[in-house]
């Protein structure tokens, strides 16, 4: 836990150096609705709740050649949970990603290799706190002026606390997107994901026997009026969003984005779903 704390220091240290100059900072303000903020798999165990986020972030971009380059970002953010605020969390994240488009035509496409590290800490939520390494490659093209197609793949790892290591997750995911632009600059989006490996289910029914990661959970208790049994078991989750960013001026911008999403475990067949609401208010300055 000390060695990825400090690893995920030095990162965002080393992101803030090399945005000494030439850099655009941006700050958003998010509101979000989780109809099963507690991810439960029965009538009892979901509960929904009210999110609201701030991030302040920086961001440089570097060119290495003529048709490649490097973009570091340093992000700092707090996300205030209304039901359940045991999960109210400070999170500081640290990217660099790497871009080439080789061809010379509009819609050459285009590659990028990234990697995002985020510290985590919780407001009283022990087995959550830690760090989440994310490794992924993606790539994409302008088929038109006003279409942009896109597709990754990536790998995760989470490291949490507690004795039993219940939120120690490793998982991989897929992805593909559509953008459309229109009007003068809107833009409609929408993405497909599937998420595999180690997912958290949680319940008010003692589920010990489920699997042999399992520990109680009392920063559920605020919102279901004790603490659930959570329990890790290797699951598939596919998600989908739709989304709308409509600019006001040069440097503003709200989004607003409705996501869906479905865990299944595989071999028990236990599975909760839910749905996200989010609106968002974008400014961005140098």
């Amino acid at each position: 836990m000390k060695r990825t704390t400090a690893i995920a220091a030095a990162l965002l240290l080393a992101t803030q150096c090399a945005l000494a100059d030439s850099t655009r900072y941006g700050l958003d303000a998010d509101y979000l609705y989780d109809d099963n903020a507690s991810r439960g798999l029965y009538g009892p165990d979901r509960k929904a709740d009210n999110i609201l986020s701030l991030q302040g972030s920086a961001t440089h971009s570097m060119l290495l050649g003529s048709r490649s380059g490097v973009v570091l970002r340093a992000a700092a953010s707090y996300s205030h949970f209304n039901t359940f605020d045991d999960l109210s969390n400070l999170a500081l994240t640290g990217r660099a990603a790497w871009r080439i488009q080789p061809g010379t035509e509009f819609y050459s496409p285009f590659f990028d290799i990234a990697g995002n590290l985020v510290w985590l800490q919780h407001a009283d939520s022990e087995l959550r706190d830690g760090t989440i390494l994310t490794l992924e490659a993606s790539a994409g093209s302008h088929v038109t002026d006003r279409v942009r197609l896109g597709g990754g793949f990536a790998l995760e790892k989470r490291d949490g606390g507690g004795s039993a290591g219940l939120y120690d997750l490793a998982t991989s995911r897929f992805w593909a997107t559509l953008d459309y632009r229109f009007g003068v600059r809107n833009t409609a989006y929408a993405r497909l994901m599937q998420v595999a490996g180690d997912h958290v289910f949680c319940s008010l029914t003692p589920g010990s026997a489920l699997s042999p990661v399992w520990e109680l959970d009392p920063a559920l208790a605020s919102g279901l009026g004790r603490a659930a049994d959570c329990y890790r078991l290797d699951a598939k989750t596919l998600l989908w969003d739709i989304g709308l960013n409509y600019p006001l001026s040069g440097n503003r911008a709200l989004d607003f984005a409705l996501t869906g999403y479905s865990s299944k475990a595989d071999g028990s067949g236990l599975k909760y779903d839910g749905m996200l609401l989010r609106a968002s208010y974008l400014y961005r300055f140098q």
